[in-house]
This record gives structure tokens, C-alpha cells and sequence, in this order.
């Protein structure tokens, strides 16, 4: 037999072993738009559209906008208190930079933001006029002055850029009611409040400040010193992660309860899909009829009292529920509290969060209410401020269940896996640099990239120079290819309009919508939205909270007409 030619001999072919899985962290669930009160959800929606931005963002802008005219006019239902208590709300959503943040915010809060602006350059005349009066004064006639005449007080109730003393103070000099509200919660999470000799003050402050409206403030010589009772603040907070990553993972934070009181949430990004046309351009907000009738409500509402005193208390009427809306509450709180345990959805790092829900709700419910001129918490209200808080639980687990930088970096190294199968040309480092996606064509990232696919099986360098690699032909799981690769990118699929592109994530609410009606909610199980009954109680042997048979179809969910 003859011997092979050289020619004949193939190079060995690399043995490919079942790569292992990049754990990222999952995507969020759909925004529970659908359940908001119907002017709220309709602003919501046409400021998405108008700013095209995820529905999410817009959410909790209007949401915290109606909290704020909401604090000073009714408080939520307590379940041992009869005087109820603040229904003011602490507020996070993350997005990234340039997801338009500050838009969603400035049409939320157009009415706020105006009659605040009237009030302080009305104040600023008065200040000006007052001075001039002061000028040239002195000695008795000065102090006579100061005594006949009141400078006015500053009506400020908005913060930005503040410090927890500063609005301590104001509040202990008899302002009854504010909000620190803005589009860098790095300001207020790693502002000079948040340092390390002053965080323990702060957070004690600020916690007492969310649950009984006290505000207490002790510095020797300082103006604005003493105890305010009974007052009313909320806490908006737009932020990107990367600026509150390390406050959101500091264990003082998290173990003194103060981000359990905070109702979060994260916007999966828009960028790249916001293509604009001319129609688009010419479409105004100001003119969208949703928007104006929200603006149209805040304005009623702030037209109605608001039960502050001279000195600063606030001492608004309770709104209580409707008995259904009390057992919507009750079927939510039950749930959770049974999920707590150790092995419980709820249980671990999540158990302070969950603790707080069934207050929460309570007062999500009562803003709502207000906000829809209801008399009582009605079951509607009930249920969609249930579903806000416990999409907020979601959130919160899928942000303490992944560490952030590890899934981020898994996350990049599926995307540049995905591209790199779909470019088969491309297999070395310097093809990478030269015609990759942009993201990748620094030579420490491309190779820090392709070193966690290495690492996990997922490509080779067969020739050990680190320089041509071997793409291994397993397909991933759907999970993390869907993680990787939720949208196709505009080279792919062509520009398209962004008014038409669904918000990501969103879509199967929408279309959920579209086939059920508003009459109908759904949702996956185990339910938390719906009332308990002897019937569904009796159901299952398995689980007190499983829906009646007849209620369920084959994807395994479940619905409940009102």
C-alpha cells in the first residue's frame, strides 16, 4: 500500500466540547402599563411614543408626579393605625445614558415644574422688594422693621442637587412637603449625604422621613435645628446602574431597610431603534390629547386642598378600600409573606423587600386613587398598585440574584459570539479590530472578550498564538441566545420607524392587550392580582393559590375577568 502524499494528510480536527453557560442576568418583565389608572396610562404611553423611550421610564415619571400632588391630600389605609399613613413614595429606575431619562421626566412633571417656577419667582420679588425696604435701615428702626415685617417663605418643594440636612432643616422651619427628585440618583446615592460619616444620620432620617413624616435635625449653631412632625416627602430617583452599582451592594443600605422602601425599575434600552421620520418630527407632545389630559388632572388636583397646617404638619383624611380591594390586598400580602421563607421566591437577600410589599401597595393604591377622583381604594386601583410593587419585587430579585459586572461582561461576550457566527469570515483578533462591531475594536476588550469564550468552550485557539480562533458549532440554549441577542441590528433588518418598534420587553403586554380587551387581566402564575375564594382555594391539593382548571390555558397562565 502506498503511503499517503503530504498533500493527502488533514490537519486533526479540534474535538468540541459542550461550552459552558455565560450566566446573565435576565431580561425584565413587562411594565404592567395596562393596569395603571386610565389618564396615568394613557400619559404613559404618549410619552413613550413622543420621547421613544421604554414604557418603564415613563411609568415611574408619572407615577411619582402623582404622588407628589397625592402626599398632602389623602393618606393610605394602615393596618393598625386609624390615622393612616404617608402615602409618599421612594422611587429607582436604571437606565443607560441616553435612554432619555430627563424627557420622560420634564413631560411627567410639565404642571409640577411651571407652578413651582411661578411660585419661586414670585417669592424672588418678594425677597427683592423686602430687601429694598430693609436697606438703609438701622438700629431701632431696623429691628422695628424686622419686627413688624415677615420675610416671606421660600415655597421650594423640588430638589435636585440637595443634601439630607439641607432639606432636614427645611422641613424642621415648617416646610410641610417636598420631593428630591432627579434625573442622577448618583446625587443622591453618592452625594455628600451618603458619605461615610454621615450615611448612618442619613439613612436613619430619611427612613423615619418615609414612614411617620419626621424629620429631626441637631447641629450646634446651626439655623434650621429642631423636630418637624407630620411631614410629607417622596423620592424620585432616575439613574444609570454603573453611578448607584455600588450603593445599590452596600450592606448598611441594605440591611437598614432603606432600599426596601423604594420601588424599582429597569429599562431595557431603546438605542438603536429610534429612528426618525419627518411625520415624527412634526408629531408634538404638548398637542398629544393623553398628555394634555393629564396635565388638565394635575392641575385639578392641584387646585384641591391640601391639608397642611401653618406649622408645616400635614394631616390629610385616610382613604379607605372597598371590601374586594381589601381581599386583593389580602390574597397579595398572604403570598407574599408565605414566599418569605427560606425556600420561598421571596426568601434570602429578597426578605426585606417582600416585608415591605403589602405597605407598599397600600400606598401605590391610595395615589392611584386620588388620582382617579375614587372615594374609596377601588379593586381595580388595588390590583394594578399590587402588580406595580410586585413587577418592583422582580426587579429587585433579578438585580441581587446576578453580580452586575460579571453578567454585563457574559452579556457582551454573547454578543460578540452571535455576530461572530453570523460573520464566518471573521476569525482572528485583528479582523475583530479591523472590521468588528465598534464596541470590540480595542485590542484589551476584543481579547478580554474572547478570553471569557475561550474560558467557557465557546471558541479555541487551535494554533496557541492567541491571534486566529475556532468558533465551537454548539447552539446555545434559547434563554441565552434570546439574552444576547433580543433585537437584530438595524444592518440587519433595515431602518425602521421607532414609533412603530414595540418597546422591548413590552410587546407581549400590548398584544396581550389587544386579544383580551380591557376588561380582562392576565398574567402569569402563581397569582398575586386577584382576589382569594373558597373555589380557587379548592382547586388544587398542591396550592392554596391555583385558579380554578377551567381558568387556565396550555401556556400555563391564567385570567380573571373583573
Amino acid at each position: 500500500m502506498n503511503a499517503p502524499l503530504m498533500t493527502d494528510i488533514q490537519t486533526p480536527k479540534t474535538e468540541w466540547r459542550i461550552p459552558d453557560t455565560l450566566p446573565t442576568e435576565p431580561p425584565p418583565k413587562p411594565y404592567p402599563t395596562e393596569s395603571l389608572p386610565t389618564i396615568m396610562r394613557d400619559a404613559v404611553r404618549a410619552i413613550a411614543q413622543h420621547v421613544d423611550a421604554p414604557e418603564v421610564l415613563a411609568g415611574q415619571c408619572v407615577i411619582a408626579a402623582a404622588a407628589y400632588l397625592a402626599q398632602t391630600r389623602v393618606n393610605a389605609p394602615h393596618l393598625h393605625n386609624p390615622d393612616g399613613m404617608p402615602c409618599s413614595l421612594f422611587q429607582l429606575a436604571l437606565a443607560d445614558s441616553g435612554d432619555r431619562k430627563s424627557e420622560c421626566y420634564r413631560l411627567a412633571f410639565k404642571t409640577i415644574e411651571e407652578t413651582e417656577r411661578a411660585a419661586r419667582d414670585e417669592y424672588a420679588s418678594a425677597v427683592a422688594e423686602f430687601r429694598r425696604m430693609q436697606a438703609g435701615l438701622s438700629g431701632k428702626d431696623l429691628q422695628k422693621f424686622k419686627e413688624q415685617t415677615e420675610l416671606p417663605s421660600d415655597p421650594r418643594t423640588l430638589y435636585t442637587d440637595a443634601t439630607y440636612e439641607r432639606i432636614a432643616g427645611d422641613f424642621v422651619n415648617g416646610m410641610p412637603s417636598a420631593m428630591w427628585a432627579t434625573d442622577e440618583g448618583g446625587r443622591i446615592l453618592g452625594g455628600h449625604s451618603m458619605k461615610s460619616d454621615t450615611i448612618t444620620a442619613t439613612l436613619g432620617g430619611l427612613v423615619k422621613l418615609f414612614d411617620s413624616g419626621k424629620a429631626e435635625r441637631d447641629r450646634v449653631g446651626e439655623f434650621g435645628n429642631g423636630i418637624g412632625y407630620d411631614r410629607r416627602f417622596s423620592v424620585h430617583m432616575l439613574a444609570q446602574e454603573i453611578t448607584v452599582r455600588q450603593a445599590l451592594n452596600d450592606p448598611l443600605l441594605l440591611g437598614q431597610g432603606f432600599l426596601a422602601r423604594f420601588v424599582l425599575a429597569a429599562a431595557p434600552s431603546r438605542a438603536g431603534k429610534r429612528t426618525l421620520t419627518l411625520e415624527r418630527m412634526k408629531d408634538s407632545a404638548y398637542h398629544n390629547p393623553a398628555l394634555q389630559r393629564f396635565w388638565e388632572r394635575c392641575k385639578e388636583i392641584a387646585r384641591m386642598e391640601s391639608f397642611a397646617d401653618q406649622d408645616g404638619a400635614v394631616k390629610p383624611p385616610v382613604i379607605a378600600m372597598e371590601h374586594d380591594a381589601l381581599l386583593v390586598w389580602l390574597e397579595f400580602y398572604n403570598r407574599v409573606e408565605i414566599e418569605q421563607g427560606s425556600l420561598g421566591e421571596f426568601g434570602g437577600p429578597l426578605k426585606p423587600f417582600a416585608s415591605r410589599s403589602g405597605e407598599l401597595a397600600r400606598r401605590v393604591a391610595a395615589v392611584f386613587a386620588l388620582f382617579e377622583g375614587e372615594r374609596e381604594i377601588s379593586t381595580q386601583t388595588m390590583i394594578a398598585a399590587c402588580e406595580i410593587v410586585e413587577h418592583s419585587l422582580g426587579e429587585w430579585s433579578r438585580y441581587l440574584g446576578y453580580n452586575a459586572v460579571e453578567s454585563n461582561g457574559n452579556r457582551e461576550a454573547l454578543d460578540l459570539l452571535e455576530w461572530l457566527k453570523a460573520h464566518p469570515a471573521v476569525n482572528t483578533v485583528r479582523s475583530i479590530l479591523k472590521g468588528g462591531p465598534r464596541k470590540f475594536r480595542s485590542a484589551s476588550k476584543a481579547r478580554s472578550t474572547l478570553a471569557i469564550l475561550a474560558s467557557a468552550g465557546w471558541l479555541v485557539f487551535p494554533d496557541g498564538d492567541k491571534q486566529a480562533f475556532e468558533i465551537n458549532p454548539f447552539e446555545q440554549a434559547s434563554e441565552a441566545a434570546n439574552a444576547a441577542n433580543a433585537a437584530k441590528t438595524l444592518a440587519d433588518t433595515g431602518a425602521v420607524n421607532g414609533e412603530s418598534m414595540a418597546n422591548s420587553g413590552e410587546s407581549a403586554a400590548a398584544q396581550d392587550y389587544d386579544a383580551h380587551g380591557a376588561g380582562e387581566i392576565r398574567h402569569d402564575s402563581p397569582s398575586i392580582r386577584h382576589m382569594e375564594t373558597q373555589e380557587n382555594q379548592d382547586a388544587s391539593p398542591d396550592s392554596p393559590n391555583s385558579p380554578p382548571s377551567e381558568l387556565v390555558d396550555e401556556t400555563g397562565q391564567w385570567s380573571m375577568a373583573l
